[in-house]
């Protein structure tokens, strides 16, 4: 499950997949947590015969959207306080009007025979992510004794929420900070999606830039997101920074801890046979579960 962009975002989330998509049964479901992408894709499975199904959200926090697809998906039977609906089938690479219900007014869950469960990780869990930062910054770093390193990611608009995010990735970015010896490492995130915090938190992340090139300080800007820069060249419109605007997509990393992620729902259903790379599995001549 992702959340879905542009057909070259959407292109990147298949690309993870293709590794063991030739050993297992895979559908995505682009959108948030809506029940259209969700019971297709739960449908298209079921008609292969798929019996048991490994739910993975390629998301960076477990919690986003988590309490409305567990309710989706029957893990729960009450829908959550509030509902973000789509007007619309719920793909987000095309343009959809999109809204905060009630609960009480959220659609039925999908109809499913198949066992199923949902992963409980983000990608902000994984150390192993940690390592495709390094990269990033690695790309983009001439001298890191003269360059500071500026990580941004989406946050939340709970403050508690939020400052889990900052937490979580500021512990991967202690790679980026063991890598080399950069003036700062400093994480942000925009917090999108809510217009005050968004205001304060470009502020902030403007001064940043600003207060480290004054100090003859290159500031190399990574996004933490799954795919691509999202809104920050307009955030830092008229600044001075260097980007390739690669997000965590396209790496390897990613297709592992999908797999990993999905081995975990799988050993929950007291399924012995995991997901492997092709050639072992090919090799020892394993189906499907």
């Amino acid at each position: 499950m992702a959340h879905g962009g542009t057909p070259e975002w959407n292109a990147a989330v298949v690309e993870s997949v293709a590794p063991f998509s030739s050993i297992l049964p895979v559908r995505i479901a682009f959108g948030m947590a809506q029940p259209g992408p969700l019971q297709r894709a739960v449908q298209e499975l079921e008609d292969e015969g798929v019996t048991h199904i490994a739910a993975v959200g390629l998301l960076v926090s477990s919690q986003s959207f988590r309490e409305q697809t567990e309710y989706l998906l029957s893990l729960r039977t009450e829908p959550p306080a509030m509902y973000l609906q789509h007007h619309g089938d719920g793909d987000l690479s095309m343009s959809h009007h999109i809204e905060m219900i009630p609960g009480n007014l959220a659609p039925a869950p999908i109809q499913r025979d198949a066992t199923m469960l949902l992963n409980r990780e983000g990608l902000y869990d994984s150390t192993e992510i940690g390592r495709i930062i390094v990269e990033r910054v690695a790309a983009l770093s001439t001298s890191p004794e003269k360059e500071s390193v500026l990580i941004l990611a989406h946050g939340e608009g709970d403050n508690q929420a939020n400052s889990q995010w900052v937490s979580r990735v500021g512990d991967l970015a202690a790679q980026v900070r063991e890598s080399g010896p950069f003036r700062q490492v400093q994480v942000e995130t925009l917090r999108e999606d809510w217009k005050d915090q968004r205001a304060r938190a470009e502020e902030r992340i403007r001064s940043f830039v600003q207060e480290q090139g004054s100090r003859g300080n290159k500031v190399l800007v990574v996004p933490f997101r799954v795919f691509g820069f999202g809104p920050y060249a307009e955030v830092l419109e008229g600044l001075e920074y260097r980007s390739d605007g690669r997000g965590l997509l396209p790496h390897p990393i990613i297709a592992d801890w999908i797999r990993e992620q999905a081995n975990d729902c799988f050993k929950r259903m007291g399924i012995d046979h995991l997901t492997e790379e092709p050639n072992e599995t090919a090799e020892a001549g394993a189906g499907d579960p």
